[in-house]
């Protein structure tokens, strides 16, 4: 018996994904494992058989978050994925549920930063934590400037990233100066503002927004807030695993 992260009641945990297991399909090969990527001075690449797990949450609450994680794969995975793979453009969704799919999105964010994993020692939302539990635990639903979000599905020289997970790191928005954090899942790079902002942040304002959900498709290693990851990964020599692959 432990306290459940998400009801915050003593019950027996289950092991919780911090990224939903589909996530990593792509990522497999023959003999089921992937390969994570890590940029940090003295660490390796590790090779992995399974999404990354914990025990976080009770029964009754994976429930909860897996209804969100199970709508985002039938957005992500049953239609934009094969039709940005198939027409090499951008996505656009008019007819979404944003409170499901933002809440799917927030509970990635979220879950990092409660994981004790190494892997995610960089998400640390602070007092955004209990905010985005109370959020997760009631299925509210967000104002778009609240969160705010960027997707885009990358590429490398027009194949599929499809894969390619990188570290979730926190930045400053050059506007307000407010955290933002920006990772990479399954090829999906993910730009999440902290809190309220200013939608001038974001360029083109949050992309997942209540009148329509966009995703756009670019070179992975052009995205400019990642220059600074591949450089790193480069230089180390950590990056030629995927690499040779494109």
């Amino acid at each position: 018996m432990a306290k459940c992260r998400l009801c915050l009641y003593e019950k027996d945990l289950c092991k919780s994904h911090i990224f939903p297991e589909y996530m990593y399909d792509h990522c497999y090969d023959d003999n089921h494992s992937y390969m994570e990527f890590n940029a940090e001075d003295g660490k390796y690449n590790k090779r992995r058989r399974k999404g990354i797990y914990e025990k976080l949450l009770c029964r009754k609450c994976e429930h909860i978050i897996q209804e969100y994680e199970d709508y985002a794969k039938s957005i992500l995975y049953c239609d934009a994925k094969p039709k940005i793979e198939n027409t090499k453009n951008p996505y656009c969704n008019e007819n979404y549920d944003y409170r499901l799919f933002k809440l799917f999105i927030l509970s990635l964010l979220w879950r990092a930063s409660i994981s004790s994993k190494g892997s995610f020692k960089l998400a640390s939302l602070g007092k955004y934590e209990e905010e985005l539990r109370n959020i997760l635990f009631n299925g509210l639903e967000t104002p778009v400037n609240n969160y705010p979000t960027y997707m885009y599905q990358t590429h490398i020289s027009g194949n599929p990233s499809n894969g390619v997970f990188m570290e979730i790191h926190p930045t400053k928005s050059k506007f307000d100066g407010k955290t933002v954090y920006q990772f990479v899942a399954d090829g999906i790079f993910f730009f999440i503002g902290v809190g309220v902002h200013t939608l001038r942040t974001f360029r083109h304002g949050s992309w997942v927004n209540p009148e329509r959900l966009q995703i756009g498709y670019d070179e992975l290693t052009k995205l400019s807030s990642m220059v600074d990851l591949f450089a790193r990964l480069h230089h180390q020599g950590k990056f030629s695993v995927y690499e040779g692959q494109a």
